[in-house]
């Protein structure tokens, strides 16, 4: 759907003019579309604009405004590509020459090379587009800062070596620990730090023999500084991989700052910094006192997890690189605490993980015993209901033959025969839900995606009209899935439920909209529910889909529990997407079997 990048422009005409009437920006860009070559321009105001054919040369011709899509804006997204790349490669020369490897310094010997992480970081998050701005930086770094003086090309080479490994290190993540698995298992973080550390050590054979073979240092320095360099870097990406990925995934961030916003935060740093101080002012052969690092790290890991323990090691790395540049001659004494540190971050790293595992597999049980819980009364509501609702079927039945025997008025009948095929239908869903509750058994069919939203989005149509709601229901691919018809319509109609109270307390001036869409992506099914209410606070975001915990004051809050549940016997899932508004999103499995079978 075409997306507006720009505010509509009014109409304007410019015809036979020989100078133009209008002040453009410099940012223009090329599109052929058709037979014909636009030329966009961009006004002060924001205002996009483009001119057809070869009169855009001298600004003739209508001028018109266009919608254009994000995919079609390759040549002025650029303009934003271009500020990125430029943001990316000031920070990675900021930090490489604060922080980078020590033959720039003498004497100066940093526990890590946070550059390194920012590199990794920024190659898994965009591929191979960030390979010439990460080449860029390197080189102005290199330049900037050598590596060996009067010498830049060789210096430039030995800066460049590393980039190749970052590539693999950021390919690696991006196919096997995606969406923070590294943070997330015992098992991720220590396939991750294994293949940073492999990749690391290569860098620093590298690193070393480059520079030994150029006759910066001698043999007997060649493994110190391999040792140095390795040990510097692996810290850097683990640590600042963790940080970064903290503040820039919506759902980590949320929790991040939800765990450290408190004063508990401000006591392990205040801890962390004072006994370094206390540390670095002992001599150098006493450094016991370093080993008292580890009760912040532990303390803030088993508090607040994996966030507590990013935050703990950001604040011990930052107040070791800071002592570094004291003038007290703290930076002969860094190096005797490297692999101390790293060692210190990896431990608070594995009890963050356990702790948050820990906390996970207590709230999936506390769920399940309330979801228990749950099923047991709506089961028993479910039989209850059954009864009067399975009266009510046969008091309609029994009256539409009385209006058929007597030749009553046809619109009664109509009216009559209605009533009793929704009790009836009703009745059949509670049966399903009763029987999904005690025994967790679906009748499961072949389904149309298309079929399916519409017979659960038609009751809906009429209430959007009567409450001026703009619902639109988008196209469905040609695609299929196995499942339990009623269930699943549950599922769909109890989220339009919601979204249409959700958008009802939205004022008319604002407008009222719900949308669903739906499409394929491999071998799965998606269908997305959203509207522009109010959205979902975040205090309950994480506990929205826990039986008894309701957005409404007099809701009982097992809707959505309930919902969950079948999508999850299905083999699919039900989750919330980051918006600001409301937008609920069902994955199901594909039925690939079902088109083969229709095809031959």
């Amino acid at each position: 759907m075409p997306v507006p990048v720009f505010r509509r422009a009014a109409s304007v005409q410019v015809r036979g003019v020989s100078k133009p009437r209008l002040r453009v920006s410099p940012i223009s860009a090329k599109k052929k579309i058709g037979a014909k070559t636009y030329v966009f321009y961009v006004l002060p105001d924001m205002t996009l604009i483009s001119i057809a054919g070869k009169d855009s040369r001298r600004f003739f011709g209508i001028i018109t405004t266009l919608f254009v899509s994000c995919s079609d804006m390759l040549d002025l997204r650029s303009l934003r590509y271009f500020w990125w790349a430029t943001g990316a490669a000031l920070a990675y020369i900021s930090l490489d020459i604060l922080c980078g490897p020590p033959m720039r310094y003498q004497p100066i010997n940093p526990i890590w090379h946070p550059a390194a992480g920012l590199a990794v970081f920024v190659l898994m998050r965009n591929g191979w587009r960030a390979l010439l701005p990460l080449a860029a930086a390197i080189a102005l770094s290199s330049y900037a800062v050598p590596v060996l003086q009067g010498r830049l090309a060789w210096s430039i080479a030995v800066g460049l070596l590393p980039l190749p490994g970052y590539f693999a290190v950021a390919y690696f993540m991006r196919r096997r620990l995606a969406h923070g698995e590294f943070l997330a298992s015992h098992k991720g973080l220590i396939t991750w730090t294994a293949a940073v550390a492999l990749v690391s050590l290569c860098h620093g054979l590298l690193y070393s023999s480059a520079i030994m073979s150029a006759g910066a240092i001698g043999v007997d320095a060649w493994s110190n500084t391999l040792i140095r360099y390795s040990v510097a870097e692996i810290a850097g990406i683990v640590t600042f991989m963790s940080i970064a990925y903290c503040l820039t995934d919506y759902e980590s961030r949320l929790n991040f700052f939800g765990r450290v916003n408190n004063w508990e935060t401000l006591g392990y740093i205040s801890l962390i910094a004072l006994i370094l101080w206390i540390a670095l002012k002992q001599p150098p052969k006493e450094s016991i006192t370093y080993f008292l690092l580890f009760f912040p790290l532990a303390w803030a890991a088993a508090r607040q997890g994996m966030a507590g323990a990013v935050a703990a090691t950001a604040a011990l790395e930052i107040c070791v690189t800071v002592a570094t540049f004291l003038p007290d001659n703290y930076a002969s004494r860094v190096p005797d605490v490297q692999m101390l540190v790293l060692t210190l971050t990896l431990s608070g790293f594995l009890i963050g993980i356990a702790v948050d595992v820990a906390r996970r597999a207590s709230s999936e049980l506390r769920q399940s015993l309330r979801l228990a819980a749950a099923g047991e009364m709506a089961g028993a509501l479910a039989h209850e209901l059954n009864q009067p609702l399975t009266a009510l079927a046969a008091y309609g039945s029994a009256c539409t033959r009385l209006i058929e025997r007597e030749g009553g008025n046809p619109l009664l009948l109509k009216t009559v025969a209605a009533m009793a095929a929704e009790s009836e239908r009703a009745s059949n869903v509670l049966k399903r839900l009763r029987d999904f509750f005690r025994t967790g058994s679906t009748r499961l069919e072949r389904l149309q995606l298309a079929e399916l939203i519409q017979a659960s989005a038609t009751p809906f149509h009429e209430q959007a009209r009567k409450e001026n709601i703009d619902f639109t229901v988008h196209d469905s691919p040609a695609a299929r899935l196995l499942g339990d018809r009623v269930q699943l319509e549950i599922v769909i109609r109890n989220l339009l439920a919601n979204a249409f109270q959700a958008v009802s307390q939205q004022p008319d001036s604002q407008g009222r909209k719900v949308v669903i869409d739906s499409g394929t992506d491999g071998d799965w099914i998606w269908i997305r529910i959203a509207d522009n209410g109010p959205g979902i606070a975040n205090k309950i975001r994480a506990r929205l889909f826990e039986p008894f915990i309701s957005l409404k004051s007099s809701g009982m809050g097992l809707g959505l529990a309930i919902s969950r549940s079948i999508i999850e016997t299905h083999g699919g899932t039900l989750a919330i997407e980051p918006s600001p508004h409301g937008v609920l999103k069902i994955t199901l499995p594909e039925d690939k079997a079902g088109h083969e079978s229709d095809n031959e």
